[in-house]
């Protein structure tokens, strides 16, 4: 295992020394191309192309045939239908001409969000939760039609992202500024991606140049009420500058982002940054500075169980920069190469607290870092070859200060590199069947604090701070781990008919992992137009995700509590069924109209089991393993209506049923019912825009211990030691009621979920947390470049400490600036006339 890492390290680097010489050569081929290549530039716009000329095969658009690009049609007032995708198949179709239901998140659905991030785009889906992020998460995490974020692929132009926290990727991480648009594929699409893409994928297409010279700006400050927020005020910044010749193009983006984070804590202290003393200071106040001081002498002295609050925040504080690039070489007619990377550096900071009185000072700074080589090659009139490789690394330095004292101090490192070997080649029977067949390499290394040593997983079993613990006290020894992957797949896409149009898309793929061995993973999808206006669509699939290396290797000890928390090597994957069926219906030529029907069934989901045996400390283990299963339905629907030229509406709702099928509860957080309203108002004339975006949550199931047929009661924070007591008392009289049961029974009944019949806890839930948030912002283009704006995210206030920790009321306002040159090339009369 030692000698494979070393090697593969040493291939790691060399790949990364080959992407970067590639950039440089590009560079240069850029200062060649671009030295000559621009005559005479204005600020003309460019002349739209006809979007009735459309493709009735499937032969893939001739605009748009490098990589996975940016490029897309004016969107000014072209149809949606004719927006090009690559996720549903990974080859370039039409998005009306797809026989896979994929959703689009345009360049200018992004900008009237005003979104700033991922995470403030996806939430406007039917069928799509973002939520804050949960124990061992960060940022915000996605739900995608009811199941969890360890479950939803993301990529960006196609390529896989690193850097998992329990299974969740952070969506903050990827910043506006370089998305052009984003894709949805919802339901199992494993049969193409492989590993991860159970509920679906999400595919962020990054932007490119489209004009020789172009230039772009924005400034944007905010902040919310300084009980939340304190005297602080967010700032985000960015610049993206771009070229393009007939043979080449390149965009370079960079960004900043700060803000000092938000706080929903209960204590006397305003903002997020309260200093390093506040908490436990001897004139620490913990309640609200507006509460009269008889109630406070009452709180402190009378409360029966009182728990003060101690000081912690809710948004971490934030200091991240950004670049990226993506460049594009048309060595001929038929052969592109396109190269891109980005590379992030985040910088986030909070403070945690655990009661009664140890309050900790967390940071993690990260570095994130991706870079891609893809070639597009199309040899004949029926083959097209396209050739990809990309490496990724996500580097993570993650320390907690515990205030006053060193005991609890701590400093974990992650660093977990990938790179992708991806090939594919297309072959055309005719203009109505094209057939894919593809292979792929991926290789994964992990150097973790989450995952046990190597000491500790070979013989025999010890490590040097068993005899001396004081040499690594205060930092976690990483453990080491690498896998790799070797995959095939075939892919047909047929247009049967076109009267009435029937096309298919079977596809089989053949995952095999050094780790745990093969899988396949068939899928089918069909469409059937009735007539031009309305059309079915139905996709059924297996997906599966291969255990994590923190899923076998996992690692942590807490002996304060009296547990520790190890992996299984003999993880199988969690493999799903999925099943989608929907249709689409253009009522006129104003009105669209659809609905998609879904369910998944999930088994051998990974989950933690208490193990009878204690381990050689006496600490009670919990480990990792194949227990749980789980399944989703619901519907999907929405309608968007063009009301006038200048103003449209939307209106979508997801009905979602969650079943754990182990304790019959449905599954936590996943509330039945949720709608999307949204608002669009854009006058041309004065260059105004006005946008209303709002989801409304119904309730959602949230897990409590039964005792034992009704929950325990959920007291105010501050009532956190009267709550203890009570259900101190309540577990007192359960075991006297049921402790002389057999221990088998008792077993049975709590693996079963049944509170009848043992004395260990069993769960019920709550409905709670219905909310409603509702964005606003309005615009104003002026002087032809420019755009003013403003705004306010969650409107209605809406948040809740236990349940629902989101950013509270924010307001902002900022500048934008765009300055695109186009070549003018002029004819020979107006040649002589000048």
């Amino acid at each position: 295992m030692n000698h494979l890492w070393f090697v593969n390290l040493i291939n790691i680097k060399f790949n990364f020394r080959i992407l970067v010489g590639y950039f440089f050569f590009g560079f240069c081929l850029f200062v060649i191309e671009v030295s000559g290549g621009i005559s005479a530039q204005t600020n003309f716009p460019k002349k739209e192309e006809d979007s009735s000329k459309t493709q009735n095969s499937l032969e893939t658009p001739k605009e748009s045939k490098h990589g996975e690009s940016g490029k897309q049609p004016n969107e000014v007032n072209v149809d949606r239908t004719n927006i090009i995708t690559v996720t549903g198949t990974r080859r370039r179709n039409l998005l009306k001409d797809s026989t896979i239901t994929t959703e689009v998140i345009t360049r200018k659905d992004i900008d009237a969000m005003g979104a700033r991030d991922l995470s403030q785009t996806l939430g406007n889906v039917p069928g799509i939760e973002v939520r804050p992020a949960q124990t061992g998460e960060r940022g915000q995490t996605v739900r995608l039609q009811g199941l969890s974020a360890q479950n939803v692929l993301i990529l960006v132009d196609g390529q896989r992202t690193t850097g998992r926290f329990s299974g969740s990727i952070d969506l903050t991480r990827f910043k506006a500024e370089d998305i052009e648009r984003i894709e949805i594929v919802k339901g199992a699409s494993s049969a193409i991606y492989g590993s991860d893409a159970i509920a679906g994928v999400i595919n962020i297409i990054t932007k490119e140049a489209q004009d020789p010279l172009y230039a772009e700006f924005r400034t944007l400050g905010g902040s919310g009420s300084e009980k939340y927020y304190g005297p602080y005020t967010e700032f985000r910044n960015y610049a993206s500058v771009g070229a393009k010749s007939e043979k080449l193009s390149t965009l370079f983006t960079v960004g900043w982002h700060k803000g000092e984070g938000y706080d929903l804590t209960p204590d006397a202290t305003p903002g997020p940054r309260n200093g390093r003393y506040a908490s436990l200071a001897p004139s620490y106040n913990p309640y609200p500075s507006h509460l009269p001081f008889a109630n406070s002498y009452l709180f402190t002295t009378r409360l029966p169980n009182n728990s003060p609050p101690l000081e912690s925040t809710s948004g971490s504080a934030f200091n991240d920069m950004n670049l990226s690039n993506k460049t594009v070489y048309h060595a001929s007619d038929n052969l592109t190469m396109t190269g891109q990377f980005y590379y992030r550096h985040l910088d986030q900071s909070a403070v945690d607290a655990s009661p009664p009185r140890t309050v900790y000072d967390r940071r993690n700074k990260t570095h994130d870092f991706m870079g891609a080589f893809n070639v597009d090659w199309v040899a004949n009139q029926k083959v097209n070859v396209n050739l990809n490789a990309n490496y990724s690394r996500f580097q993570d330095l993650y320390t907690t200060d515990q205030r006053k004292a060193d005991d609890l101090d701590s400093q974990q490192r992650t660093d977990n590199a990938v790179t992708e070997f991806r090939s594919r080649v297309d072959y055309k029977f005719s203009e109505n069947h094209v057939t894919s067949v593809g292979a792929e390499n991926l290789q994964d290394q992990i150097s973790s604090a989450r995952i046990a040593p190597d000491c500790r997983r070979t013989f025999p079993n010890v490590c040097y701070e068993d005899f001396n613990p004081e040499l690594t006290k205060g930092q976690t020894i990483n453990g080491n781990a690498y896998r790799f992957r070797n995959a095939f797949y075939v892919q047909d896409e047929w247009r049967v008919s076109d009267k009435p149009r029937i096309q298919i898309v079977p596809g089989v793929r053949y995952d095999h992992d050094s780790i745990y061995g093969g899988e396949w993973l068939p899928k089918l999808a069909i469409r059937y137009d009735v007539t031009d206006q309305f059309r079915f669509r139905a996709a059924n699939g297996l997906g599966y995700r291969a255990p994590s290396f923190q899923d076998l290797y996992f690692n942590f000890l807490n002996p304060g509590v009296g547990y520790r928390v190890v992996g299984s090597s003999n993880l199988k994957p969690e493999l799903s069924r999925s099943y989608n069926f929907g249709w689409e219906w253009d009522i006129t030529k104003r009105i669209w109209y659809s609905t998609n029907l879904f369910h998944n069934n999930v088994d051998n989901l990974i989950g933690f089991r208490t193990n009878p045996v204690r381990d050689s400390s006496g600490l009670m283990v919990y480990q990792t393993s194949n227990y749980q299963k789980a399944s989703t339905q619901g519907i999907e629907s929405s309608i968007n209506i063009r009301l006038t030229e200048i103003v449209s509406t939307s209106v979508g709702y997801t009905y979602t049923d969650t079943r754990d099928e182990l304790t019959k509860l449905p599954l936590e957080g996943r509330g039945p019912h949720r709608w999307n309203f949204s608002v669009r108002v854009d006058e041309k004339s004065s260059g105004i825009s006005l946008s209303v975006f709002a989801v409304v949550f119904g309730k959602q199931p949230y897990y409590c211990v039964k005792n034992p047929f009704w929950c325990n009661p959920d007291l105010p924070t501050n009532f956190d030691g009267l709550e203890a007591a009570i259900n101190a008392q309540a577990q007192s009289n359960i075991n006297n009621a049921l402790g002389t049961l057999p221990a088998g029974i008792s077993e049975y009944c709590t693996e079963n979920n049944l509170s009848y019949c043992t004395t260990n806890s069993t769960y019920g839930y709550r409905m709670v947390n219905p909310h409603t948030n509702l964005n606003l912002r309005l615009s104003q283009r002026f002087f032809g470049h420019f755009q003013w704006f403003v705004g306010v995210d969650n409107a209605l206030d809406a948040w809740d400490l236990q349940y629902n920790p989101q950013r509270p009321r924010f307001f902002y306002f900022g500048l934008d600036g765009k300055f695109a040159f186009s070549e003018v090339k002029l004819s020979p009369a107006e040649t002589q006339v000048n």
